[in-house]
This record gives structure tokens, sequence and C-alpha cells, in this order.
């Protein structure tokens, strides 16, 4: 399927949805236990899903040519990004070796960069290249303190990565075919950040702060002034690629369309827009002139960061761009901030009361059902690997 009839298909979806009342649904409710928001199921969590395996790290365009880096925090750990001369992705930890100051900030273009305590300097291969007054270091090879590298790999537009050193991942076993067929037909790849990443900080576990961007049930309360206004809610498509995602929720302006031909309704994906849910935290959300990156993260099991990285389509036209450029804080301050963070904080303490013995989803949230399927099924592996 290319990426027009997949447009036409999800716009026919969305069309009867509106119609009839209706929404995609789960096979029944699921109920989850509050004890999973514990700190013990935390520790547990942020070892099996963050550390042991790959996660999207940034999308390809935050390092555009060679010669570019890109910096960000990802569970503690400080990473560093860059495009070295060959044109190869490079993950490292952002902390010279000397005595673990970050190297980096923020993104740039640079031939090599230079920690600010001392003047120890790498290049972009993350190989220590210059170390002043060398000499007091006398019987230590130097060689041997290039910046710690993290095993990552490049493709359909993604950079994903671990966050210890291991195996090189896989983008095609991470994605699945489907997925990977899909990304690759989006073609999002030279799309480049309008800005550096900015990060949220949400006083909610991280699972509680991650279903606010898998449903659209609570639009018409929330977001009743913002959102709902022009897009219509609890109306959603939802699709299971794997143990990923697709949703898609419908402008108001869809409904132009119902009573338009087919064959003339010209670009459809103007009137809705794809969210990806990446598994476990990794949340993509992709229009006509802009992708949104989220990236949810575990602080502790009361707390949480989320990392947002717009990405503009090359091309766009001055007035498409300056849109795009005034919708991303809005979205992020006034809705996001305002109205999605703050009711997650407004959830944590009822979930860590005691007094709640579950948390439900109904079947018109399939998406948190099935990303929640999915990190009991992940730790449950991982429990059955440990020896006895």
């Amino acid at each position: 399927m290319d990426k027009e009839a997949l447009d036409r298909s999800l716009a026919r979806r969305l069309l009867d949805h509106i119609e009839h009342r209706t929404t995609d649904l789960a096979a029944g409710v699921l109920e989850l236990p509050t004890g999973g928001y514990s700190p013990e199921s935390h520790a547990e969590e942020v070892e099996v899903l963050f550390r042991d395996r790959p996660l999207v790290l940034c999308l390809s365009g935050a390092l555009p040519e060679p010669g570019t880096y890109w910096t960000v925090d990802l569970c503690g750990v400080p990473v560093l990004l860059t495009r070295d001369a060959g044109g190869r992705v490079r993950a490292m930890a952002n902390a010279c070796r000397h005595r673990g100051v970050r190297v980096a900030d923020g993104a740039g273009r640079a031939k090599r960069l230079t920690c600010p305590f001392h003047g120890w300097t790498y290049d972009l291969a993350g190989r220590l290249d210059r170390v002043p007054f060398g000499e007091a270091f006398e019987g230590m090879c130097l060689a041997d303190k290039g910046l710690v590298e993290l095993p990552v790999a490049e493709g359909y537009g993604l950079v994903i990565g671990r966050l210890r050193p291991g195996p090189v991942p896989d983008v095609d076993d991470y994605l699945g075919p489907e997925l990977a067929g899909e990304l690759a037909m989006l073609g999002f790849a030279d799309w480049e950040p309008h800005g550096e990443p900015h990060v949220h900080r949400v006083a909610a576990n991280w699972k509680v702060t991650l279903d606010t961007f898998r449903e659209n049930y609570h639009f018409n309360v929330l977001h009743r002034r913002t959102l709902a206004t022009y897009a219509h809610g609890g109306v959603l498509t939802f699709d299971a690629l794997g143990p990923h995602l697709r949703n898609c929720s419908a402008l108001r302006s869809i409904d132009e369309l119902r009573d338009v031909p087919e064959e003339d309704w010209g670009d459809v994906s103007r009137h809705f827009s794809y969210q990806y849910a990446l598994f476990p935290n990794t949340s993509l959300t992709l229009d006509s002139r802009h992708i949104e990156l989220w990236q949810i993260l575990p602080v502790d099991a009361a707390s949480s960061e989320v990392v947002h990285t717009a990405y503009l389509r090359p091309g766009l036209s001055e007035e498409e761009r300056a849109k795009a450029v005034e919708m991303a804080p809005w979205i992020c301050e006034t809705v996001v901030d305002g109205e999605d963070f703050w009711v997650a904080a407004r959830t944590e303490p009822g979930v860590r009361s005691g007094l709640l013995d579950t948390v439900v989803f109904g079947r018109n949230e399939p998406a948190p059902q099935h990303l929640h399927r999915g990190f009991a099924a992940a730790l449950r592996a991982a429990r059955e690997r440990r020896p006895e």
C-alpha cells in the first residue's frame, strides 16, 4: 500500500467513526493493579525496558550532515550523538574520561569537542585527540580513554541505540517489517529539528505520563477549550504493529470530505495526523508539515521527564513554516504542560494512595491496553530468563 492509499483508507475509517459515533475498540476492558506503579516495579522497568533494549535516541535529521552533533539525556544517561566524517552515526556517553564532565551541550557542528574543565579534546568518533600537559599522565594508555561508546544504528529516519555497551541493535528487527515499510513510505529522514529538545518534568510515574498520549477519549473534557475545538474527540483508529502501534485522529476539517466524491478528495493527509507509539516509550506525531518526537522517561516511581523535539519538513512555504513554528509552543505549554501533564500529576497521588486496587482502560482505549500488555510480556520474559 502506498502513502496515498493508506491516507485514504484511514480517512474512510475516521469518517465512518464520526458518522456513527464509534471508534476502534479493544476486545475487552483491562484492569491493571496499582502495585505496578510501586518503586519495586519502577526499578525492574528501568532495567528491562530502558537499559536492556533499544530506544529511539533522535531522528536522523538531528544529524543532517558529517561534522554535526546532538546531545540528549535519557534515563540519567548523558548521550552524545555525532555524524562522523564518513557519515556514520556514533553514540557515546557525554562524559569526559578524565573526570566525567559533559564535553558538549545542545547541538551544532564541530570537528572536535573539548571538555570545558581541563581541555581534554575528542574527535567526532570519540577518540581522545589531545590532553593538555599529557606528561602528567605518564604510564596511562590515553588511547584507551576515548569516550565510552554506546551501540547505535540508523534507518528509516530513526536513530536507535542502547544506554549501555552491548550488541548493536538492528533497526529492522526493532521495527518489524510492517512499521519499517510505513516509515520508509513516510520518508522523514531529512526533516530537521526546529530548535533543541525541550524537557518537561512531570510529577507522575512514566506510565501515567505515557498514557496521556495514547487515547483521545479525554479530548472533549480535558481539552474542550483547546484541541477539541479543531479535532474530533473520542474518535481514533488503532493498528497494532508488533509491540508498536499507530493511531490516527481527525481534525474537524475532515467533515468537509463527507459529501465530496472520493476521487475529488485531493491530499487527505491534511485532515488528520499519524501518531506512532514506538515501544516502549516514544511517541511520534506526524502531519504534512512537521513531526513531534516525545520521549517519555522514568525518573523515579513518582516522576518522569518528557523530551520533546519538533522537526520540520524541508521545502515548507514561509506561511506553512510560520504556522508550524507558531503551533509548537502552544502545544507544549498550553496543551501538554497545562492540561495533559497537569492531569498526570493529579493522577499520581490516587494511584499511589493504596486505596485503589486497579486502574481501568476501557475498550475505547486500545492503544494504552496494547502497550501495557507489551510491558507485562517483556517483564515476564526477562524474569523467565533469569537464573534460578
